[in-house]
């Protein structure tokens, strides 16, 4: 459903790569993201990072998917961890009950797409044996949703990566097939629950 939508996308905080395309460049991609880092890390880089960030670089262009319309990988601090963020574009009906499935989901709004919920929720890395959370944020019209998420990772990742997901969501445009620009429509039902909750997101 991605191959005809076309989305801009940028942020204002800090830590921001975007991955390429499959099949583009990666060794290039790396190598330059490597450098970016590096200047970013400043004093914080070590030389036990010149091998670990390239790495960890690969790993994440290795979580791409064929249905992400966009990936970054957002580095929220000056240290080697990071989380997969993607932008996809699915059927309104393809949504998940995310209530039924325990999570916690709040409205928000976006300057350049409307009305919102964000979705937070805490999981089970089964091939890790450790707890997880992921953070989605998302946006329907009704036939089409915008959904900007954070894959499950360290809890404490997602807290740090949460403001920069929602300065994202409030600069996204999209456009759909016919040329016109997205626009959701408020989300039905929800209720702000109390469980837990990110950083900023509230």
């Amino acid at each position: 459903m991605t191959a005809t939508w076309r989305i801009s996308a940028s942020s204002a905080a800090p830590g921001w790569l975007g991955m390429p395309p499959l099949g583009a460049d990666d060794a290039g991609w790396v190598d330059a993201s490597t450098a970016a880092l590096r200047a970013a890390f400043g004093d914080r880089w070590s030389a036990d990072l010149d091998s670990a960030v390239p790495a960890l670089l690969q790993l994440g262009l290795d979580r791409r998917e064929d249905d992400d319309l966009l990936s970054w990988l957002l580095w929220p601090v000056a240290l080697p961890v990071f989380a997969v963020v993607r932008a996809r574009v699915v059927d309104s009906a393809a949504l998940p009950d995310f209530h039924a499935a325990g999570a916690s989901v709040q409205p928000v709004e976006s300057g350049t797409l409307g009305p919102g919920i964000l979705v937070t929720a805490r999981v089970r890395l089964e091939e890790a044996d450790a707890s997880a959370a992921l953070a989605v944020l998302a946006f329907d019209d009704g036939d089409a949703a915008l959904a900007l998420s954070i894959d499950p990772t360290v809890a404490e990742v997602v807290d740090l990566s949460a403001p920069a997901l929602r300065d994202l969501a409030d600069r996204v445009e999209l456009e759909r097939p016919d040329g016109s620009a997205f626009r959701a429509r408020p989300p039905a039902g929800i209720v702000a629950a109390e469980a837990w909750s990110l950083g900023g997101a509230a």
